[in-house]
């Protein structure tokens, strides 16, 4: 059945907004006097006088995830995965605005872990929902590649967190590549929604 064209509209919002998440803190980590992106985690920018920026980054991304919970939520209703991918969805987008508040451990890296769990399950699921779908069947590999590669990438980044590691000079770089799969997702299946809005999916 063809997506309504207005649910797309409001897609295509939630996914900007997780798209602005990434260039907020890019410009914010360029315009911060010493801080390394390479090195330094997304959170250090939270502190400082001007860490509302990112803490704020945070919270408006989470709400726009929350927005793509809803419209998934309709998108897949009545299909397989339509409840459990709008849920982990949804997971994910509240433990994004709960860690705009939780700055500190050990809370802050429990949200952490809740944010990254839940968006590479999440993965793992509309995945399932892909191979049911014929004309979807050849993005499964993609979204399953999406999902493996936070699993792959976050235990350099934990290893990378320790001080006398090797890894600690791309830490940064090693988060930002991990929790950015989802974005990356997102933007893909959005032109692929547009494009060939008569499949539906």
């Amino acid at each position: 059945m063809p997506i309504p064209r207005r649910l797309l509209i409001v897609l295509t919002i939630g996914t900007a907004g997780t798209v602005v998440f990434p260039i907020t803190y890019l410009v914010e980590g360029l315009t911060r006097p010493g801080y390394d992106a390479w090195r330094d985690t997304i959170s250090s920018l939270s502190f400082g006088p001007t860490g509302w920026v990112q803490r704020l980054d945070f919270a408006l991304c989470g709400m726009s995830v929350l927005v793509l919970a809803l419209t998934w939520r309709r998108v897949l209703a009545g299909g397989v995965c339509a409840t459990w991918y709008p849920a982990l969805r949804a997971i994910e987008g509240a433990a994004l605005i709960a860690i705009a508040f939780f700055t500190l451990d050990p809370l802050h890296t429990a949200c952490l872990i809740v944010i990254v769990n839940a968006m590479v399950v999440a993965l793992f699921v509309i995945a399932r929902r892909f191979w049911r779908r014929p004309l979807w069947r050849g993005w499964v590999a993609f979204t399953v590649a999406c999902g493996l590669l936070p699993m792959l990438v976050m235990p350099f980044f934990g290893i990378g967190l320790n001080p006398h590691s090797a890894l600690s000079a791309y830490a940064g770089l090693f988060e930002r590549v991990a929790t950015n799969a989802d974005t990356i997702w997102g933007i893909a299946i959005l032109a692929r929604l547009w494009t060939h809005r008569s499949i539906g999916i």
